[in-house]
């Protein structure tokens, strides 16, 4: 039976949140991406190198059951390897001029191009019509590309007036840094447990195979999830939104016509991946993601709060404190049931991950953060009882 798109869509947002799991601290990124796809629109990713943006893109990819076409760009870079090479051979034969694509980005569904703003002006003025018409000339034909989103990412954005067109384009944007002295420990936790799946991976030449709990998002659901973008409500936060709008202007915001008509399509991909057909003002908030000069990116956070709209801290990704209510429980649940060190060791790990996100993303949560840290002398204390002449010294 086909599920109706408030079902589809909640059902996307719990893959997304398997994606989540796999990484630390890039839970918007992985929202911006779901927004750029159900949209259909682009995404710019901003940070330095080393922050995981091509491994993120790599496992979002696989809920989509396809492979992103990714490059580094250079100064030197040839449109050829973007785009794809002559066909000599029909040129030899026919004296026809043809553009092999398969396999390059004219054929992506999705693609991600690394410090995108260092392309030639012949490779960034083909991508605009690419990214713009889906079309792509392949010499006396035109090529319909299936490109869903294009993801750009750099180390900054050049203060550069021959780029803004370009720029412009990417409706959706967020920015990534390394994550902070507290999740160290899980970062190197999570990276070595992928480090360690990679070499199982490539012994055995089974690339995707610890990737198999993502169950991934078929290609008619997708499409449906797409379609129903355009028929989302968005008459209840037309007034708000229209007043953000012109409190932006006032204060010299740049935010172009394209991008305010556009980002209604956010509102509504938003609305779908938490299960309505109709958006309400929560949906307002992925404004925070839609700056065009990130010096401006604080002034719009202020401003959209100013107008009702909850918004988190930038790079939160917030939970709510309810559903870290029911971690804690589980853990408690789990750590009665043990009876190993090793199960101990890791419900402890696990507890110390929910007292971090509380102290980073809900301080004010005092009676929250205290059963936690009981929680965590529980654990500790029946690890000792297990092993006493291990943990007591």
């Amino acid at each position: 039976m086909k599920r109706t798109p408030e079902k589809l869509g909640k059902a996307f947002a719990g893959r997304l949140d398997d994606v989540k799991d796999m990484f630390v601290d890039r839970g918007d990124v992985v929202d911006v991406l779901a927004l750029g796809v159900l949209s259909r629109e682009h995404v710019l990713v901003v940070g330095p190198p080393g922050t995981a943006k091509s491994r993120l893109l790599e496992r979002f990819c696989r809920l989509l059951e396809t492979k992103p076409f990714s490059y580094l760009l250079t100064r030197f870079t040839e449109p050829a390897e973007i785009f794809g090479s002559i066909d000599v051979k029909e040129f030899q034969d026919n004296s026809v001029y043809k553009i092999n694509t398969a396999g390059m980005l004219p054929e992506a569904r999705i693609a991600h191009l690394d410090e995108v703003f260092r392309g030639s002006s012949a490779i960034l003025n083909t991508l605009l019509s690419l990214i713009n018409e889906r079309t792509f000339h392949t010499g006396q034909t035109v090529l319909r590309s299936p490109l869903i989103s294009l993801v750009g990412s750099a180390n900054e954005i050049p203060n550069d007036p021959e780029l803004e067109a370009f720029s412009d384009r990417f409706l959706l944007r967020c920015t990534v840094q390394y994550v902070g002295d507290d999740d160290l420990d899980d970062v190197l936790t999570q990276g070595w447990k992928d480090e360690q799946n990679r070499i199982k991976a490539d012994i055995s030449s089974d690339d995707d195979r610890w990737d198999r709990d993502l169950v991934p998002l078929q290609p008619a659901e997708l499409a449906d999830l797409q379609q129903a973008v355009g028929k989302v409500e968005l008459a209840p936060v037309r007034a708000t939104y229209t007043k953000i709008l012109r409190s932006l202007r006032a204060e010299g915001v740049a935010f172009s016509d394209r991008r305010a008509v556009k980002a209604q399509k956010v509102f509504a991909a938003s609305a779908l991946l938490r299960g309505r057909m109709t958006a309400d003002e929560s949906d307002l908030a992925r404004m925070v993601h839609l700056w065009t000069d990130l010096a401006d990116e604080s002034t719009l956070r202020r401003i959209v709060a100013d107008h009702g709209v909850p918004v988190d801290a930038p790079g939160s990704g917030a939970r709510d404190p309810v559903l870290i209510k029911i971690d804690l429980r589980g853990i408690a649940r789990l750590r009665e049931q043990a009876t190993t060190g090793a199960e101990l060791q890791k419900l402890a790990q696990d507890n110390k991950r929910l007292a971090h996100e509380l102290r980073r993303q809900h301080p004010g949560e005092a009676d929250l953060i205290k059963a936690v840290e009981q929680e965590q002398i529980a654990l500790i204390t029946k690890l000792r009882e297990l092993d006493p002449e291990r943990w007591l010294s």
